[in-house]
C-alpha cells in the first residue's frame, strides 16, 4: 500500500517530535509544511523534503493529502482545524484543541457529521501502565484522587494568559485528561488560585491553582497545579485513593499500587508517544479509527474542563458543566 501524504501546520518543538517518530514509524510521506513563519517550514523542508508555505489554505488547495497534522499555540486553534474539516481530510490536532468552548463543539459536530478520522495529542491514553491502571481500578471502588503538575514557569506565550490559558489549559490538561479517562465526565468545577510568587517576572497567569472536581460517577478529586517552583522540585501525576489501598500515577513513569499485602509497581514497556502517531497513521491508511485513544470530540470535552477551571478562577464560582 502507498505511504501516506502528510501535511503539516506549525512547525514548532512539539511538531518536531511528530516528525522525528513519524519518519521511525515510516510508511508516510511528508508532503509539505506551513507556519506563519514560512523560514521555520523551509527548515522543515531542507530535513524532510516536500515545500514550504506560509498559508494553510493554500497548502490545501494545492497539494494532494491523507492527512494533516496540527501543533500550533492553543490561541491559534479553531480556523485551521475547520479548513482541514472543509477540505474532507483526516488530522491530528495536538492539545489543548481550542481555548473556547463554543467553537470546539462546532468544530467536533462538523467532524461528525462528514466523518472524518481525528486524534488528538494525549498520549498518556496509549500507556501500557494506563491499561494496567484501568485494570486494577476496575476491581476497586474508589474515593477520591489528588492530581498535581508541578514544575518551573516556561517562558514566551506560556506566559501569556490570553494565548496560553495558563497552567490549567496547557499542561494540567494533560491530567484532566488522565482523570475523565480513568473515572468519566466532570460536573461541577470550582477552582482557587494564588499569584504573585515570582517576582519581578513579566507574566499574568497564576503561579498555583487547586481544582476541585466532581464527577457523574461519586468520585470527586482536587488537582494541584504549580508552575513557580525551582531547583527540580517537580511533581506529575495522580494518587487514587480506594477502598484496599491507593493508585499512584507517576507521569509517563510508573503505577505503583499499595495495599495491606504490600506494594507492586510496573514501569511503561512501551512509547506512547510513538503508538500514538502510529494509530493514527493507520486509521487514516485503513479508514477505521476505532484504535483511537482520543479523538477531537473526547479532546474537546478536555478542553471544556480546563476552559470551565478558568472561568471559576474568574468568577469565584463554582460551574456546572451538565
Amino acid at each position: 500500500m502507498s505511504d501516506v501524504r502528510l501535511g503539516f501546520i506549525g512547525t514548532g518543538g512539539n511538531m518536531n517530535r511528530h516528525l522525528r517518530e513519524l519518519t521511525q514509524i515510516g510508511g508516510n510521506t511528508f508532503i509539505a509544511f506551513c507556519d506563519i513563519v514560512v523560514e521555520k517550514a523551509e527548515r522543515a523542508v531542507e530535513q524532510y523534503g516536500g515545500k514550504a508555505y506560509a498559508d494553510y489554505n493554500e497548502m490545501l488547495a494545492k497539494e494532494e493529502l491523507d492527512a494533516v497534522y496540527i501543533s500550533i499555540p492553543p490561541f491559534a486553534h479553531g480556523a485551521p482545524e475547520k479548513a482541514v474539516v472543509a477540505a474532507g481530510l483526516p488530522m491530528f490536532v495536538e492539545k489543548p484543541v481550542h481555548m473556547d468552548a463554543e467553537e470546539a463543539k462546532e468544530i467536533a459536530a462538523q467532524i461528525e457529521d462528514k466523518g472524518i478520522i481525528t486524534a488528538c495529542g494525549y498520549q498518556e491514553r496509549y500507556l501500557d501502565i494506563i491499561d494496567k491502571a484501568q485494570e486494577l481500578l476496575a476491581s476497586r471502588r474508589v474515593g477520591f484522587f489528588m492530581g498535581y503538575w508541578m514544575g518551573g514557569m516556561p517562558g514566551g506565550w506560556w506566559r501569556d494568559k490570553a494565548k496560553s490559558g495558563g497552567q490549567l489549559m496547557e499542561q494540567t490538561t494533560h491530567e484532566f485528561d488522565m482523570a475523565r479517562y480513568l473515572f468519566g465526565e466532570v460536573n461541577t468545577v470550582y477552582a482557587v488560585a494564588r499569584y504573585d510568587l515570582i517576582p519581578d517576572t513579566d507574566y499574568d497567569i497564576e503561579e498555583a491553582s487547586a481544582v476541585s472536581l466532581q464527577f457523574e460517577s461519586g468520585v470527586f478529586g482536587i488537582m494541584f497545579s504549580a508552575c513557580f517552583t525551582t531547583n527540580g522540585l517537580r511533581r506529575s501525576g495522580l494518587d487514587i485513593f480506594c477502598e484496599d489501598g491507593s493508585l499512584e500515577y507517576h507521569l509517563r513513569r510508573a503505577v505503583v499500587l499499595s495495599t495491606s499485602e504490600g506494594q507492586e509497581r510496573w514501569e511503561p514497556k512501551n512509547n506512547c508517544t510513538i503508538d500514538m502517531d502510529s494509530t493514527f497513521i493507520e486509521a487514516v491508511r485503513s479508514g477505521d479509527g476505532s484504535a483511537i485513544r482520543s479523538p477531537y470530540s473526547d479532546a474537546a470535552k478536555t478542553a471544556i474542563l480546563s476552559i470551565a477551571a478558568n472561568q471559576s478562577l474568574e468568577t469565584g464560582d463554582p460551574i456546572h458543566l451538565t
